[in-house]
């Protein structure tokens, strides 16, 4: 193998390992960007529990004073039957205040049904509460534990990174932009060993993605150089002693 495939599989090996911890760090990342979208979601039923509850409260409020104008006015129905002149009378306002009597009663069975619901509608929104206080306890656990991870795996990450930089500075911008567009393509991996499917067969496989490599290109990998792609997958191909695939 040549110092470029050399010096790209160098590349290659420290690429993998700012991938993993860059993975291993999103993925806690994203367990606080979970909890956080999580917290949202409670703040917004939240928010809507509280704005049916005062729409609750505000039609029993309305009704209770509804039956305080007709107790009110059967009070005032009680008194007149007192001075009631003629039997007809007595029965006309009897009629009324018995109307007055069974509407107030229905009313008030309104309002009994509308307070049941206020009393759900809060408990409801003290769950809600609840859960949101059990979510921002796990978001602060997830920070911590995000930023604890950060901080731990920062020294070899600086220390990786600076370790790329040297093979960048070493290789040529063609032979750079090869490797890091298989890179991007394969989380890292721009490089896949050229294997033989069948020890005692005269055929070659991609060690990435399986497919066929021809001879061609294989002769090439054995006397030049020079950078070859999988015509598949895009990776860089390299033959270190041609390993049987398993």
């Amino acid at each position: 193998m040549g110092e470029l495939l050399e010096e790209l599989r160098g590349l290659q090996a420290v690429a993998l390992k700012l991938v993993g911890i860059e993975q291993n760090l999103a993925s806690k990342q994203r367990r606080v960007t979970g909890r956080q979208r999580q917290v949202k979601q409670a703040d917004e039923k939240l928010d809507q529990n509280k704005r049916a509850t005062q729409q609750y409260q505000i039609r029993v409020d309305q009704l209770s004073l509804e039956v305080a104008a007709r107790e009110e006015s059967q009070a005032k129905h009680r008194q007149a039957l007192n001075t009631a002149k003629t039997n007809k009378e007595y029965a006309s306002i009897l009629a009324a205040m018995n109307t007055e009597k069974a509407d107030t009663a229905k009313i008030e069975a309104a309002v009994l049904e509308l307070m049941k619901e206020v009393d759900n509608f809060k408990a409801a929104g003290a769950k809600i509460e609840a859960e949101k206080a059990t979510l921002l306890e796990e978001v602060g656990k997830a920070t911590k534990t995000f930023e604890d991870a950060r901080a731990k795996c920062k020294p070899e990450y600086d220390e990786l990174q600076s370790l790329r930089q040297e093979f960048v500075d070493r290789l040529e911008p063609a032979s750079l932009a090869m490797f890091d567009r298989a890179s991007s393509r394969h989380e890292g991996e721009a490089l896949a060993e050229v294997v033989k499917p069948r020890a005692k067969g005269s055929e070659y496989n991609c060690g990435g993605c399986n497919m066929t490599v021809t001879l061609e290109v294989v002769n090439s990998l054995q006397t030049r150089d020079k950078i070859q792609q999988c015509g598949s997958c895009g990776r860089i191909l390299y033959i270190q002693s041609v390993a049987t695939a398993k």
